[in-house]
């Protein structure tokens, strides 16, 4: 294992400087990774500065507790942040997840997920403007060092190893918090086999990223539901070839008016899968993918000259977090879809505190 670098700076000012000459950020500023910041970050972890978590594409660099923690430096981290993020490159360099497609010409980008008691704990921002800007560190922060792991270690630079054609602009920094007081229901990630006790990270391969209006007082849970499903089914929002993944970010007005009704987190995402399919034209695997059928174009103004196929959504496709602002009488909510070609489209992990 090669260790760190060590530079010598004068200056603030000389270290600005200095990081766009050394590569070391993505054009956003960061704070010096001093010697002092890496081993409060390393003695609070309290595992070997050495251990490696495994390799970040698509440069393989090797992940280790003392790089990611010079990552978490720059990106503002306090150390209790940083157990949340070494569960992020978990899922990062996990070979049942391969992030091919966050560095391909689709241009996704990483989703962090954080859930259970930890939200609380690190004050993430879980209310208004829970996607940011909205002041909370632990938002900003825990996103951000994901990027520069990703910038730094897996040498994911456009123009280089990246050819991302468009870009994705939450990739600054695209890190929630799962409401926790007004949420009805367990956490997200008890749906995935982990207790309710348990913190976890949820790393997901995003590419389209919709707010979707749930008017409950207008328009009755009914069709809510319908409206949420019909938020998968437009063409061109995933891509062919790897399992499917979407998440709804809903806002806990419209989840307690889900709860109210008798709804289960589970149940509710049964119910949307019935009701929800994805359309698309007929290109790789889409035609084999979920029992995919041929479909009329709707467009009769404007037809495609491919054909259009639909496929089924599954529940297990389906996640329900809650957050954001309350607004009573009208529900809202985030839905972000996968990019994946490969493997799953997300990951989940219990994050390991210190003993």
């Amino acid at each position: 294992m090669q260790r760190a670098e060590i530079h010598r700076i004068e200056s603030i000012e000389q270290f600005t400087g200095f990081v766009y000459e050394q590569g070391w950020t993505d054009g956003l500023p960061v704070f010096p990774p001093t010697r002092e910041a890496v081993e409060s970050i390393v003695a609070y972890v309290g595992r070997a500065r050495g251990e490696v978590l495994g390799t970040i594409f698509p440069g393989d660099g090797e992940a280790t507790l003392e790089n990611v923690a010079a990552n978490c430096a720059m990106a503002g981290c306090l150390p209790e942040h940083a157990p949340v993020v070494l569960a992020a490159v978990e899922c990062l360099a996990d070979p049942a997840m391969p992030i091919t497609t966050t560095q391909s010409t689709g241009s996704a980008s990483i989703l962090t997920i954080v859930t259970g008691p930890v939200v609380g704990a690190l004050k993430f921002h879980t209310r208004e403007w829970i996607f940011g800007p909205n002041g909370g560190r632990a938002n900003a922060a825990i996103g951000r060092a994901i990027r520069l792991i990703l910038w730094n270690i897996g040498r994911a630079q456009p123009g280089k190893l990246i050819k991302g054609t468009m870009g994705h602009p939450a990739s600054w920094s695209y890190c929630i918090g799962e409401e926790q007081e007004l949420t009805p229901w367990e956490p997200m990630h008890v749906d995935l086999g982990l207790a309710a006790t348990d913190s976890a990270v949820t790393v997901m391969k995003a590419g389209e990223h919709s707010q979707l209006a749930v008017p409950i007082n207008t328009v009755g849970l009914n069709e809510c539901i319908t409206l949420l499903a019909r938020g998968i089914g437009r063409l061109g929002i995933t891509t062919s070839g790897g399992k499917r993944g979407f998440v709804y970010v809903i806002n806990p007005s419209l989840a307690q008016a889900f709860a109210r009704a008798g709804f289960t987190r589970d149940n509710l995402r049964t119910v949307i899968a019935e009701r929800a399919f994805k359309y698309s034209y007929d290109w790789q695997n889409d035609s084999n993918q979920g029992d995919a059928m041929p479909c009329p174009d709707l467009d009769t103004k404007a037809p495609t000259e491919r054909g259009i196929v639909v496929a089924p959504i599954t529940p297990d496709e389906i996640h329900v977090v809650v957050g954001g602002g309350e607004a009573p009488q009208m529900g809202q909510c985030v839905s972000v879809s996968s990019r994946s070609s490969a493997g799953k489209p997300m990951l989940t992990k219990r994050i390991r505190f210190p003993a």
